[in-house]
């Protein structure tokens, strides 16, 4: 199994690295970046780190490295500034994708594309574009909402977070659609007052400002560390777990042309299943109205890569 991860050396690239390496999810990890001396720092540090722990090969590479890898983790992007929606990112990160896509079709073509670079939603539809990949080979990654979701939910319930289980569909941005259908307090699904759930959603907004605020330039690196590897031990070891993914729809849920959160089997190769779950009146407009943003954002990814082409 040979992982790369394209921007290793930034926030979630190298968190991501590290939770791979110690839980021994490859047998070669390549971490390629343009800032090659912390690149190099990251690199020794984890192999360091790893090798005592588990049989895997840490080393920094080049685009000529992507050569054979099974799975590559898109973590690059433009640098830090400060932003109050991850869709201010999109202009400038939608050729960063275009180049990253050539490149993963030149030299491995069957890999699974998980694309962690924001806004995630519409750049995972710029990876669909620009390489021409299979739909289900390609995801973008916005797990962290879901893992934000129980951790909230379980607070509200009086419960720990490892007892609960839901997910967020939607936008990885402020048009997530909260499941509250689907939160379960260990394997039973429970009844949610009105209050608990304003309670929630008004909290949402808060968690990309609380970052912002610090003026670090570090994202979630370790909350994106840990749902990444729970997806890429779904991927390489079969398991067909449920994971909120978004994919290129294509008449799922009544719609293509767009990328976005919705429930799906992960195992070897990607996507299995795309689930279309039966969703609460409430969730299921707000997740129309998810669709409607993500379909302008659709189309200025179409009208970026068009200008790209003159």
């Amino acid at each position: 199994m040979k992982i790369t991860i394209i921007g290793a050396a930034g926030t979630v690239g190298s968190c991501t690295a590290f939770a791979i390496a110690v839980r021994g999810l490859a047998d070669e990890l390549v971490m390629i970046d343009l800032n090659r001396n912390l690149l190099m720092n990251h690199v020794m540090d984890i192999s360091t780190a790893a090798l005592g722990l588990q049989n895997i090969v840490v080393r920094a590479g080049n685009e000529e490295d992507l050569f054979g890898s099974d799975i590559v983790i898109m973590a690059a992007g433009v640098p830090w500034r400060y932003i109050s929606s991850r869709m201010e990112l999109l202009k400038d990160n939608v050729p960063v994708i275009q180049d990253t896509a050539k490149k993963i079709k030149r030299f491995c073509p069957d890999a699974v594309v998980i694309t962690a670079t924001n806004p995630v939603d519409p750049l995972n539809y710029a990876m669909q574009l620009s390489s021409g990949l299979d739909r289900k080979r390609l995801i973008g990654y916005g797990y962290n909402d879901s893992i934000r979701f129980r951790i909230m939910a379980a607070k509200a319930l009086s419960v720990t977070p490892r007892e609960v289980d839901g997910i967020v569909i939607g936008e990885h941005g402020e048009n997530q659609v909260l499941l509250f259908s689907s939160l379960q307090v260990n394997g039973e699904r429970i009844p949610v007052s009105e209050d608990v759930k304003q309670n929630i959603r008004q909290e949402i907004p808060k968690i990309l400002r609380s970052y912002e605020s610090l003026g670090t330039g570090r994202t979630a690196g370790w909350t994106s560390a840990v749902g990444l590897t729970n997806m890429v031990s779904a991927i390489t070891r079969d398991t067909g777990e449920v994971f909120p993914c978004s994919v290129v729809l294509d008449g799922e849920y009544g719609h293509r042309g767009l990328s976005i959160g919705v429930p799906v089997i992960l195992g070897r190769g990607g996507v299995q299943q795309i689930l279309e779950w039966k969703l609460a009146p409430g969730e299921r407009m707000e997740l129309e109205q998810a669709i409607s943003t993500l379909k302008a954002a659709a189309h200025s990814v179409e009208e970026i890569l068009k200008l790209a082409h003159y």
